[in-house]
């Protein structure tokens, strides 16, 4: 019996409870603002996501390698399953805070699938397999955010939390009944706990500083004393790892060249392609009479950007089939190169709805593309036991540059702002400000590109491999 298909449909379901985790509790901060009266905790709702998933995303995966991916992303969904639980029945915004950091253990879960569909699925059909978990992700991700809206415009908040506490229990259940143990046994090699000590803390410190650094200000003595304290951090823990025999993550992996370009472009896809939700959203909704925005509300930008979202299931497997035939690299070309097109057309011209609707499209194809080969890209190159910790280091590269990316943007966009007391109260970014924004974002989909052409052609790939085993066995 080909239990390939059963393996990917159980991993999609628990790559869904990653998404709805990750993206649904979007459509509700207007609420929690509301309901709560202080943006700041507010904000943590989200912050503390985000910390939890990263020390997740590069801790879990590494154990899962050591002592069972399946046995890992069983507990984890169980743990995200009951931060769920914890965030609906909470009363006040602290709790709903100590639920959501609970439920940032599911960032682990991307990784530890990518392991698992190279595990569980003959060679030939794991580029397809990562397609397909990969579509799910994106597609998911966005669908999320609309489900969300629609529960919390007819229920209540709580009822995004009772779906994501449904959602991990059915994953569960799907990874337990249709996705089969570890042929292999349990890793004997002790558990580099000082490396753990030390990692955590690290990347806490430097989000931290990302996401508070507009409440604080760069001139405030904790902005400045908490990122040192963490870069300090960084540095003991990277030299810890370079000298101990069983590092938590084999740092030495990313002086290879393919996974050094891989975890590069998904830097700079972070920074910059990655704020599409925060950058187009506002320019399709933001009153015409700025001079910037298209005026659109916010359900026809939804449709609006929707397209992309079905387009990815196809996307994804087909960059798998591609990547099975030619090489990730093929396909990585073309998703930089659609990135591209995507981003400088719309920097070129974003004044005709129709105009930037078809742009849109391809910045979403590019996109789901892009998501899609990067781990093609890591898992093409990376030692098969060593599989969910070279693509838990990219998630962590991702959850970073993409909160430095965020700040960023929101910097650009609020250099120069209109306002108008006819129409109403307010700021909003002027076409100077869009303007910068999108050629910014347009020249690292260049950078992008550049990167992406010096990956190592097919024939090469195996020898670096082969040298990655050598060295690292």
């Amino acid at each position: 019996m080909n239990r390939a298909p059963i393996v990917l449909a159980a991993l999609v379901l628990a790559e869904v409870v990653g998404a709805v985790e990750a993206t649904m509790i979007f459509a509700a901060l207007r609420t929690f603002n509301a309901e709560f009266g202080n943006p700041v905790m507010v904000g943590w709702i989200v912050t503390a996501f985000l910390l939890a998933a990263a020390a997740s995303a590069s801790l879990c995966s590494r154990l899962g390698d050591m002592f069972g991916r399946r046995r890992m992303l069983l507990g984890v969904l169980a743990v995200a399953g009951a931060g769920s639980l914890v965030s609906a029945f909470a009363t006040g915004v602290v709790g709903v805070i100590a639920g959501r950091a609970i439920q940032g253990v599911s960032g682990a879960v991307l990784p530890l699938c990518f392991g698992l569909v190279r595990e569980s699925l003959p060679p030939a059909r794991v580029p397809f397999g990562i397609g397909v978990i990969s579509a799910a992700a994106f597609v998911s991700a966005g669908a999320a955010i609309f489900i969300g809206g629609v529960l919390v415009d007819h229920l209540t908040w709580h009822s995004i939390f009772h779906v994501g506490a449904a959602t991990a229990l059915l994953a569960w259940f799907a990874v337990w009944f249709g996705v089969p143990r570890s042929p292999r046994a349990p890793s004997s090699e002790p558990v580099d706990v000082l490396g753990a000590v030390l990692l955590v803390p690290a990347i806490t410190g430097l989000l931290v500083v990302l996401s508070q650094s507009r409440h604080w200000g760069w001139a405030d003595g904790r902005t400045w004393g908490l990122m040192i304290a963490s870069l300090a951090t960084l540095v003991l823990w990277l030299r810890h790892e370079l000298r101990t025999p069983s590092p938590l993550i084999d740092v030495r992996l990313l002086g290879h060249r393919q996974l050094a370009l891989a975890n590069i472009g998904v830097a700079l896809l972070a920074l910059g392609p990655l704020q599409h939700g925060l950058v187009m959203s506002q320019l399709l909704q933001q009153p015409s009479w700025t001079g910037a925005g298209l005026g659109l509300s916010a359900t026809t930008a939804g449709l609006l950007l929707a397209p992309p979202m079905a387009l990815a299931m196809l996307v994804g497997p087909g960059c798998g089939a591609l990547a099975a035939r030619r090489g990730a690299r093929v396909p990585a070309l073309w998703a930089s190169a659609i990135l591209l097109v995507g981003w400088a057309g719309i920097a070129l011209q974003h004044a005709s709805v129709a105009f930037v609707a078809a742009m849109t499209v391809l910045q979403g194809i590019g996109m789901a593309a892009a998501y899609a080969v990067v781990p093609m890209l890591i898992v093409e190159v990376a030692p098969s036991e060593r599989t969910s910790e070279t693509t838990g280091v990219s998630a962590v590269l991702r959850y970073i540059f993409n909160a430095v990316g965020s700040q960023v943007v929101a910097v650009m966009l609020a250099h120069a702002t209109v306002s108008d007391p006819a129409h109403g109260p307010g700021n909003y970014p002027a076409a100077s400000a869009f303007e910068l924004a999108l050629v910014v974002i347009a020249g690292l989909c260049v950078v992008s590109l550049m990167v992406t052409a010096c990956l190592p052609v097919r024939g090469r790939v195996g020898e670096q491999e082969a040298a990655i085993r050598g060295k690292f066995a």
